[in-house]
C-alpha cells in the first residue's frame, strides 16, 4: 500500500479508518471466542488456532448499487487487509492488550488472565503468533440490489463471493488436515456436506439466503468468529441474526419446526434488537415500508407491527 498511498493520501485516511474498524471487530471476535473456549474448557479451540490460525467470516448483507457498493469495496479491502495481522496470547491481566507492527501487519498482544494462561496447551503457552484467515461472504437482499440485478451491475457481489469461498476452503482443507491428524472431536461429514452446498451456491446471483445459513454452519463447524452488518447494522442486519439464531436452534437445540416461524417472530418482536434500533433512532420498530417489505426474502421479513419506522 506505501507507494499507492504516497500519490493518494486521501485514500490512505479512508483505508486507515476502514481497517480500524474491521480490526475492531477481530479482536472482538476472537477474545469472545477466546473466552467461550475457556467456559466450554475446550482445549482443541487453542490447538487449532495455534495450529492452523483463527476463522473469522464477515457477512455483509449490503447491495451493490450507489453509495452502499462504495462501502462494500471498502468493506472489502479492509477485511482482506486483516491477513496481515496476528494475535499473541500474553499471561497480562485478562482483556489488557497493545498493538505491535507497522502498516496494517499489526500484532495484537492479548492478556488472557492466570487462569486462561494456565489452561492453555504448552505449545500455545510460547506465545507464538496465531494466524488470522478473513472471509467475506455478501448477499443483496433490499429494493436496492433488485434494481442492480435488473441493472446487470452486481458482478462485485459474485467477484467478492467467489474469493469468499477460496478462502473458506483453504481454511476448510487446513482444518480437515489438522482434525484427521489430531483426532480432535469434529463432524468432518456434516461439514463436508455443508461446504459441497456453498460451492454449489456460491455462484448464484439470486436472492436466495439459504447460502448463508449453509456459510454460518461451516463456521461454526470450524469453530471460527462471525460478524454480520450492513448499512446501518440494525434492519437487515438484525433479520439476519435473528435467523441464524432460530436456524442455530433448530440444528443444535432441537426445536422443532412447526415452532421454527414462532420463535423468529418472537426473538425480533421482543429481542434486543428492537433495542438497538431504538437506541441508535429512537424508534423500537425496523425502518422496513410496505414496499421493502415485499421485496425482502420471506426470511427476512419481520412480524407485523414490529417494522415502521422512518429513519435508515
Amino acid at each position: 500500500f506505501k507507494s499507492y498511498f504516497a500519490s493518494h493520501p486521501d485514500i490512505e485516511i479512508r483505508m486507515n479508518q476502514c481497517f480500524a474498524q474491521a480490526l475492531t471487530s477481530l479482536f472482538s471476535t476472537f477474545y469472545t471466542s477466546v473466552l467461550h473456549a475457556y467456559s466450554c474448557q475446550d482445549a482443541n479451540f487453542f490447538c487449532q488456532i495455534h495450529r492452523i490460525g483463527y476463522l473469522i467470516q464477515f457477512e455483509s448483507l449490503l447491495s451493490t448499487y450507489g453509495d452502499e457498493q462504495a462501502m462494500l469495496e471498502d468493506h472489502w479491502v479492509a477485511i482482506n487487509a486483516l491477513a496481515r495481522c496476528s494475535f499473541i496470547l500474553t499471561p497480562d491481566a485478562l482483556g489488557e492488550f497493545t498493538l505491535e507492527g507497522l502498516s496494517y501487519g499489526v500484532i495484537v498482544k492479548l492478556g488472557v488472565g492466570p487462569d486462561i494462561w494456565l489452561f492453555l496447551p504448552p505449545e500455545v503457552a510460547k506465545q507464538d503468533r496465531i494466524t488470522i484467515s478473513p472471509c467475506l461472504v455478501t448477499k443483496g437482499v433490499n429494493e436496492q440490489q433488485l434494481l442492480a440485478d435488473r441493472m446487470g451491475s452486481n458482478s462485485i457481489q459474485g467477484t467478492i463471493n467467489l474469493e469468499g469461498l477460496c478462502r473458506l476452503e483453504v481454511y476448510y482443507t487446513s482444518y480437515r488436515q489438522w482434525a484427521t491428524v489430531t483426532k480432535a472431536p469434529s463432524d468432518q461429514g456434516r461439514l463436508e456436506k455443508v461446504m459441497s452446498r456453498i460451492a454449489r451456491q456460491i455462484r448464484c446471483s439470486s436472492r436466495d439466503v439459504s447460502l448463508l445459513g449453509h456459510i454460518d454452519e461451516a463456521v461454526r463447524l470450524m469453530q471460527g468468529g462471525r460478524v454480520t452488518s450492513c448499512k446501518s447494522a440494525k434492519d437487515r442486519t438484525a433479520m439476519s441474526v435473528t435467523y441464524e439464531m432460530v436456524q442455530l436452534l433448530s440444528r443444535d437445540h432441537d426445536l422443532m419446526t412447526r415452532d421454527h416461524d414462532n420463535a423468529l417472530s418472537a426473538i425480533r418482536s421482543h429481542g434486543v434488537r428492537p433495542l438497538n434500533c431504538k437506541r441508535n433512532t429512537g424508534s423500537s420498530k425496523y425502518a422496513f415500508n410496505a414496499l421493502q417489505l415485499r421485496i425482502l426474502p420471506k426470511e427476512f421479513r419481520p412480524p407485523p407491527g414490529s417494522y415502521g419506522g422512518k429513519v435508515t
